[in-house]
């Protein structure tokens, strides 16, 4: 098992892509080597002794489980005070966070089709990992990548946008691109998805340290190089939302969709006082209709027009 572990450790060293490693030393000394020879940060778990022995018994674990917990808190010497985040990213570690977050979506009609707003962070509070991330966390203005649904690597980029921080919010602003297949159906499953779909956004920390917030342990994320941020089934995050999805509305625009579907033969409907148009005769409508103008906003939304 020692070979095995030493030749994936051999392989990290020179692995530039993203790789978590999970260890339960209990030695400091064994921890910051391990730290040194990957050049990873280091992002400790931890939990009280009372508690472990309450997961152990909730996970339904073997008696002997707890004897080793007793151990490793009778022989650890790690301490989360001497973890700073901010010494291990300096010495070239390149670990990647998640976090998501959960929220209704409001929709609204107005820009350009494809921009979108949502606020994937809430500031200042204590978030389901325990962490607080205060005021300027986040770089505003940051531009950043919005990644494809539920942070799948394998795809290409589904659109862009920028980092905001809106009071105790953090937005993005950003817009899908609709001219990639996978743009228009991300901006599709937002849009239908609204309160189901969560956001979630991938960084690294840059300075962080442990402390209190209000009674509690915590750590405090204090500043963060956001890597992108994507739409996800489900999360554990407070309060956030998608405050506006837009799609376009001009009259100009829906009158010329309009119109090229009445001269493929498509009946023009028309509501009372707007005149008469009958099946297939490939006039269109002085006035576009409320019923024609639906048709042609949900053509211009699938890319067509």
């Amino acid at each position: 098992m020692l070979v095995a572990r030493d030749a994936i450790y051999r392989m990290l060293e020179n692995n530039d892509d993203p790789a978590y490693v999970i260890t339960s030393t209990s030695r400091a000394a064994d921890l910051r080597a391990l730290s040194d020879r990957l050049k990873a940060d280091v992002v400790l778990l931890a939990v009280d002794r009372t508690e472990a022995h309450h997961r152990a018994d909730s996970d339904g674990r073997p008696a002997e489980w707890h004897s080793y917990i007793d151990r490793w808190f009778d022989e650890t010497d790690i301490r989360a005070e001497d973890w700073p985040q901010k010494a291990w990213r300096q010495s070239g570690g390149k670990a990647m966070r998640r976090k998501t977050y959960q929220g209704a979506i409001e929709l609204k009609a107005d820009g350009q089709p494809g921009e979108f707003r949502a606020e994937f962070a809430t500031l200042n509070v204590v978030d389901h990992d325990g962490d607080v991330t205060p005021p300027g966390a986040f770089h505003d203005g940051q531009e950043t990548i919005i990644e494809a649904w539920n942070h799948n690597y394998g795809e290409l980029p589904v659109g862009k946008g920028v980092i905001r921080e809106v009071g105790d919010k953090a937005v993005i602003e950003g817009v899908f691109f609709l001219d990639t297949a996978a743009g228009m159906e991300h901006y599709k499953t937002v849009k239908n998805l609204g309160s189901l779909q969560e956001w979630s956004y991938t960084f690294g920390v840059i300075d962080a340290s442990f402390g209190k917030f209000e009674g509690q342990d915590v750590q405090f994320l204090r500043d963060l190089d956001v890597w992108g941020v994507a739409p996800v089934e489900r999360g554990a995050g407070i309060d956030t939302r998608t405050v506006s999805i837009k799609t376009s509305h001009d009259p100009a625009e829906l009158q010329a969709i309009h119109d090229a579907v009445c001269r493929l033969g498509a009946k023009c409907a028309v509501s009372e006082g707007e005149g008469k148009a009958e099946a297939g005769d490939g006039n269109a409508s002085v006035y576009p209709s409320t019923v024609a103008a639906r048709i042609a906003l949900e053509l211009m939304e699938m890319g067509v027009g």
